[in-house]
């Protein structure tokens, strides 16, 4: 019981990363749960009202299983920050990008992602690769001209992951203890990976309920 297997995915198709490679990866799980990377707003507009103009890949793979399994799945996401726009976080990294020290980094990802798909996005590799453009970003920034603008999105942006992993585990661990369940999935974008991990280690810690998590690709 309470079994969750954690993907690690990113929510535009590249190559071998598409929603039905991984579509595949769900059937060969049969979860009974998904719990999913959205907030509950967007999960009703997908879901019911069926009025955004672009599904990303987990949402076409989840349609897709939904088809033919009538399974729980669940928002755990949160509302985004109000101070923090989606032309800001494309500003920042835009920037970042101008640099052949980071570009070669991002190129080295966005190849290798294109070629090993999921297995990718789930590897030690991957994670290696995160944590290189993370300290990148940071001694970038000491010398950057809008150092200043760069410095605020930054703090904002990483702020806001760390809120939302926190609510991620919390709405998981909290669903957990109202309703049982067999298998579940829990799916969220590569980036994530080494810090959800340090997070479910300190909630397993905290929790009375105790999840038994796997890493998919470990």
């Amino acid at each position: 019981m309470y079994n969750i297997i954690l993907v690690c995915t990113i929510h535009s198709e590249i190559g071998k990363c598409n929603s039905s490679e991984l579509h595949q990866i769900i059937e060969s799980i049969n979860p009974d749960v998904i719990f999913e990377e959205i907030c509950p707003d967007l999960f009703d507009r997908i879901y019911k009202k069926n009025d955004i103009p672009f599904e990303p890949l987990e949402i076409k793979a989840i349609k897709r299983y939904l088809q033919d399994h009538a399974i729980e799945h669940i928002p755990v996401d949160i509302d985004p920050d109000p101070n923090l726009s989606l032309n800001d976080i494309k500003y920042m990294f835009d920037a970042f990008k101008k640099y052949d020290v980071y570009k070669k980094l991002d190129i080295e990802q966005y190849k290798m992602t294109e070629t090993d798909g999921f297995s990718f996005l789930n590897s030690k590799r991957f994670t290696q690769l995160h944590e290189e453009k993370k300290l990148t970003e940071t001694r970038l920034m000491e010398f950057m001209m809008t150092q200043i603008q760069q410095t605020r999105i930054y703090k904002l942006f990483y702020e806001e992951q760390e809120t939302r992993e926190n609510s991620w585990l919390q709405n998981i661990y909290n669903y957990s203890k109202k309703y049982t369940y067999n298998k579940a999935i829990f799916y969220c974008g590569a980036s994530h990976r080494k810090s959800i991990k340090q997070k479910i280690e300190e909630f397993e810690r905290k929790e009375q309920s105790k999840l038994i998590w796997t890493f998919y690709g470990d």
